[in-house]
């Protein structure tokens, strides 16, 4: 009698096994299917992410870098015994007011920056930056501080300058440029 339940326990098995029609094996595929979407969506995330990362770093090396020569500017003028003279094409350091050319021409990345004109300082030293820094002083306004009434005295007052910085992080793609003024009692 163990003999013959045996046989069709056997039986039972073999029937049970032909009537399975492979939906756990279905039901499996997509599953996977659906994990593989939702792996490759994170790992885009996290390179996007990475991407932003390493734009930010680059502009903040940019930044730090335009800081540097605008502060280097800033120290030229302060450190200068005399009031420099200003020219049209800046030989003695600093332009005239708006001497690269009329206007704003900050605005453009080109000029002057890349003519190598004798005033556009270029700084030196600073590491992970596609390019050194460079800066330009621009003459500004006289103003006086002082009333001198029938008197043939020069008046005294403050100098201003306009320091304008260029800079690159590290790669061409971040750009910075920063303005300052300046004044100096001479």
């Amino acid at each position: 009698m163990k003999h013959a339940t045996e046989k069709n326990s056997r039986i039972r098995r073999v029937q049970t096994l032909s009537q399975q029609r492979g939906a756990v094996l279905v039901l499996g595929l997509i599953l996977l299917l659906i994990l593989t979407l939702l792996g490759v969506s994170t790992m885009q995330g996290s390179v996007f992410d990475e991407k932003m990362a390493g734009n930010s770093k680059d502009r903040n090396f940019a930044f730090q870098s335009a800081e540097s020569a605008l502060r280097g500017g800033e120290l030229w003028l302060q450190n200068n015994p005399s009031q420099p003279l200003a020219t049209a094409v800046g030989s003695n350091g600093v332009w005239t007011l708006n001497g690269p050319g009329a206007g704003s021409w900050w605005q453009s990345l080109a000029a002057p920056w890349s003519s190598g004109a004798p005033s556009v300082v270029t700084s030196s030293g600073i590491g992970y930056v596609n390019s050194q820094p460079q800066r330009i002083i621009e003459e500004g306004q006289f103003v006086r501080d002082s009333v001198a009434i029938g008197q043939q005295q020069s008046a005294s007052g403050l100098n201003f300058y306009r320091v304008t910085a260029k800079a690159e992080g590290g790669t061409d793609k971040a750009v910075v440029q920063l303005q300052s003024m300046y004044s100096r009692r001479y």
